[in-house]
């Protein structure tokens, strides 16, 4: 296969080069990564300013490695684009912290796979808590050989898979999860130092989650695997609208 790996966190994160090593015997490895770190980007884009991409060797083991001082979206077009390459997937991550629940709406990592379905391709999203957990790549290499192999990818949406919380030594298993409840709070807290300043104080809302969510796959030591769709629509409530008229 052709495989476009990309990523949010940036071209010199950890996460990618573990992904292109995992990646490396299921086909030909081609890189566009953010040149810098790029989360909560979501799947925005560059409109109205040009974008600066170059070549690079940073990731080795790869057909070509290019660094887009833009968006992970960005990063995906130009991949598509540039590399001059028929794609049969693209593999994003693996991030720097967990993306279940309302964290996907914000996410660079999940924005980029659902840029590259939006082209037609097949994609998959990858994140773990942090990138230090001694199990990561020996389960990457596990988790992706199993998505792969059955074609899991295959479908009209893109798959979000996460690793369990740093507590777990490793993962109890995998399971096929629905999005949980859980987001984060953030609280305006004005700098002593400035009239006209804020930063944020974050804080995670949580809520009773089911055994099927990935928000309960991460607490309690699962690899959650996420099918999410591109379509937004609320079918029940769109017929329920049209059957009033």
């Amino acid at each position: 296969m052709n495989i476009l790996i990309v990523n949010d966190d940036g071209i010199e994160s950890e996460g990618i080069k573990i992904l292109a090593r995992a990646l490396t015997p299921h086909g030909k490895l081609y890189v566009a990564a953010p040149a810098n770190e790029q989360s909560g980007k979501s799947q925005s884009i560059s409109l109205t300013q040009t974008l600066k991409i170059e070549d690079t060797d940073l990731i080795p083991g790869t057909m070509r490695t290019i660094k887009v001082y833009g968006s992970p979206a960005d990063a995906v077009r130009a991949g598509l684009s540039l590399f001059n390459v028929e794609f049969d997937l693209v593999v994003s991550g693996i991030n720097n912290g967990a993306n279940i629940a309302k964290d996907i709406l914000y996410s660079g990592t999940v924005g980029s796979a659902k840029e590259a379905k939006i082209y037609g391709i097949n994609a998959i999203a990858f994140s773990a808590d942090n990138l230090d957990l001694d199990y990561l790549y020996d389960e990457t290499i596990k988790t992706i050989d199993e998505i792969i192999e059955n074609k899991l990818y295959e479908f009209d949406g893109i798959l979000n898979v996460n690793f369990p919380r740093f507590t777990f030594e490793k993962p109890k298993g995998v399971i096929f999860t629905k999005q949980g409840e859980r987001y984060y709070h953030s609280e305006f807290i004005k700098k002593t130092s400035s009239e006209n300043e804020y930063y944020l104080k974050g804080s995670i809302t949580n809520f009773n989650e089911d055994e099927d969510t990935d928000v309960w796959a991460y607490n309690n030591g699962y690899i959650s695997i996420t099918p999410l769709t591109l379509d937004n629509t609320n079918y029940k409530i769109l017929r329920k609208l049209t059957n009033n008229l």
